[in-house]
Parts: C-alpha cells; structure tokens; sequence
C-alpha cells in the first residue's frame, strides 16, 4: 500500500506543476528596440608626427608655382664701375674667356660681339656669375654683390667699339636728350631715367632697339630716320649712361 500512497503523492505534485505553469502572463514578451548607433564626426586621419605634416604642408605652399608671386630681378646696389672689375676679370675669368672677352675654353661666349648682350638683362648676365653655369662655378661666396657687378660690366665694355659710341653720342645730343636729358635722366614726364640702376639691370638692349624703332607714346619712331647700325650706336651709348665705361667716346 506504500508504494501506492507515494505515486499518488508525485502525480498530485505534477498537476500542480503543470496548473502553475499555465497561470503565467499570456502576454506576449515585449522586444526593446534596438539601440540607435551613435554618430561620430570624421575628422582627418592622424599622423604620427603633426607637426612634421603641418610643416610639410606649409612647404608645399611656399614652394608651389604659380603663387602670385613676381619674380624679383637683382639690381646693383651701386652705379657699376668697370675698371673695378678689370682685375677680377684678369685674376678669374681670363682664363677661360680670354684677356679680350672673345672666349678660350669651347662653349664659353665672345663678349665682344655686342649681339651676345642683346637678348639678354645684365640682371641674367649676374645671376649666372652669382649662381654658375655649367662647367662656370658659382662666385657668390668669392666674390661680394658689387664685385660681381663691377666684373658683369668690365666683361660688357669688350663688346663697347669706341668710334661706335661716338655716333651713338652725337645721335643723342642731336635727337634724344631735349626729351631725355644730356646725362639720361629724363627732362619730360614719364621719359626713364637711363641711370637709375634698377632700368639698367631690367632692360634689354632690343627691348630699347624696338623702341626706338618704333616709337611709343609720344616718342615718335626713328626706324625711318636713323640706320640699323646707327639705333644699335644711340643705344650702346645709351646703356653706358648706367655705369661707368672703360670706353670714351
């Protein structure tokens, strides 16, 4: 009868099990939304040195074309003396542009053909005896910034012919100097001054030559008037008023 009594017992357990599982709440289980991800701002990617990539950056903009800045152009800080540089040109040039400027080593220019310094400002003449060219060392760092003027202009006075310069004066005294002035420093407004040294070292020689040619505001043009030879003779003399010349007229 013992046996019978506990089976009993555990089947009367189970009911209630059963009867207390079915009284839950029937509703059914309520879900939570899923969390809204949180945006973040992207910024740059970091580098490992900041500072070195900001330098580099600032770099850049130095150095890019293109920046709107004009180049400046060196210009004497004294009227140019040629005999000065007489014994420059003798100590370190003659060796390869010769005594007389006409050239030595292969390569190296006449100075004494006046058409070398025609397409060309003194202010590119300088920077390569600044800078160096080619087999051409640099002489900055011999030579102080005069120095290097006085020998330019010492170099220039090979390609100065004398009798050429005698007809270049007298052209000028005769036609030129009422509007520019016997000494080149502009008598009318607006006229350059021919030794300020800034023009000397900016203008060429054909820029002049076309000028003269043909005329430019109120300067009239003299292409008809005056010979090839003799508007090269005018503007020969014309570029020794912004130093002082070896060469008399």
């Amino acid at each position: 009868m013992a046996w019978r009594y506990r089976a009993v017992v555990l089947l009367v357990l189970l009911l209630m099990m059963v009867l207390i599982s079915a009284c839950g709440d029937p509703r059914p289980i309520r879900r939570l939304p899923a969390p809204t991800p949180i945006a973040r701002e992207v910024g740059p990617t970091p580098t490992l040195v900041p500072e070195l990539a900001a330098a580099a950056g600032e770099e850049q903009v130095a150095t890019a074309p293109g920046g709107g800045e004009q180049a400046t152009l060196p210009v004497p800080p004294a009227r140019p003396v040629a005999a000065e540089g007489q014994q420059i040109f003798a100590q370190n040039c003659a060796a390869c542009h010769g005594a007389d400027g006409k050239g030595v080593v292969q390569g190296t220019p006449n100075f004494a053909d006046p058409a070398f310094w025609r397409e060309r400002t003194p202010a590119e003449s300088f920077q390569v005896i600044t800078d160096g060219r080619g087999a051409m060392p640099a002489w900055k760092g011999t030579l102080d910034e005069q120095q290097r003027w006085n020998v330019l202009f010492y170099a220039f006075d090979f390609a100065v012919d004398e009798e050429t310069l005698a007809t270049g004066q007298q052209i000028f005294a005769q036609s030129c100097a009422a509007c520019h002035g016997a000494d080149g420093k502009g008598v009318v407004q607006g006229t350059p001054d021919f030794t300020d040294p800034a023009y000397l070292a900016t203008t060429t020689m054909a820029q002049q030559f076309e000028v003269v040619t043909n005329g430019r505001g109120a300067m009239p043009a003299w292409g008809n008037q005056l010979s090839e030879d003799e508007r090269w003779a005018v503007i020969m003399y014309i570029r020794t008023l912004g130093y002082d010349s070896t060469r008399q007229p």
